[in-house]
């Protein structure tokens, strides 16, 4: 995947579409927020090329975010965060049965700028999401991103995340096909 800014975003984002996957403008400010109110009505519906191309042409000041949900074939992101060198993944990972583990090549897996993960995995039905565990001093550990949710996705300049990296897929999973 493409990991900065340019007209290369229409490309990144068309190729996401092609998968499968509806995808939002979001502001490259580190705030990682969508560009535009109304944003969730993309959790049921698939943006048109016009739309993509009104968002990502020519344009270097946005990124990109995966919307979860029906329109995105049931996706759901399970968000594994990184605080102080502890790795929710990691420890997830260490603690997951090996007949489960199998299905971890299929899942696009995408290293986030501070160290987490995000799996991006399809269900037979959409899920709202939610946290699912937190550190002792509260912070969120793990938590699903579902309907109604974005993800900030490989592709976006680095500037969409306050430690200016960029988010990378380790593996692309089912995104390679």
């Amino acid at each position: 995947m493409i990991a900065t800014a340019s007209p290369n975003m229409l490309a990144v984002a068309r190729r996401y579409v092609a998968a499968g996957l509806s995808v939002i403008p979001v502001k490259a400010d580190g705030s990682k927020a969508p560009l535009y109110s109304g944003w969730r009505e993309y959790t049921d519906r698939l943006p048109t090329d016009d739309e993509l191309v009104e968002w990502f042409k020519d344009r270097n000041n946005v990124g990109i975010g995966v919307v979860p949900g029906p329109a995105s074939g049931n996706l759901v992101v399970l968000d594994f965060e990184n605080k102080g060198g502890a790795s929710a993944f990691a420890e997830w990972l260490n603690g997951l049965a090996p007949e489960l583990k199998a299905y971890l090549p299929i899942c696009p897996v995408v290293r986030t700028p501070s160290g987490g993960r995000h799996i991006w995995v399809r269900l037979p039905a959409s899920v709202c999401g939610g946290k699912l565990s937190r550190y002792a001093k509260g912070d969120t550990k793990v938590e699903i991103r579902g309907a109604g949710h974005q993800v900030l996705a490989p592709g976006c300049p680095p500037e969409c995340h306050k430690s200016n990296e960029p988010y990378v897929f380790e593996t692309e999973g089912w995104m390679a096909s």
